[in-house]
């Protein structure tokens, strides 16, 4: 249920992330409408793409949580 509710905030344009880290799991903008979505996994040492399952996962193992991004807000959209 958690993964689903993630899922749709994600595709939603919410940003996940932990500030104390400067983690961060989102879709750009312009990924959100995408047949298949790439999202960007930000970390203090830079930014890589990652498929939804590995947003997802990331989300999960690290405990990330919907956030406010230092640069984009609170969401991509």
């Amino acid at each position: 249920m958690a993964h689903k509710l993630a899922e749709g905030r994600l595709l939603s344009g919410y940003i996940y992330g932990d500030s104390r880290t400067g983690e961060y799991v989102y879709f750009p903008g312009s990924e959100l409408d995408a047949e298949s979505p790439v999202a960007v996994y930000e970390t203090q040492d830079g930014r890589r793409d990652i498929s939804l399952d590995e947003a997802l996962s990331l989300i999960e193992h690290r405990s990330l949580r919907p956030v406010k991004h230092p640069v984009f807000g609170e969401r991509t959209i």
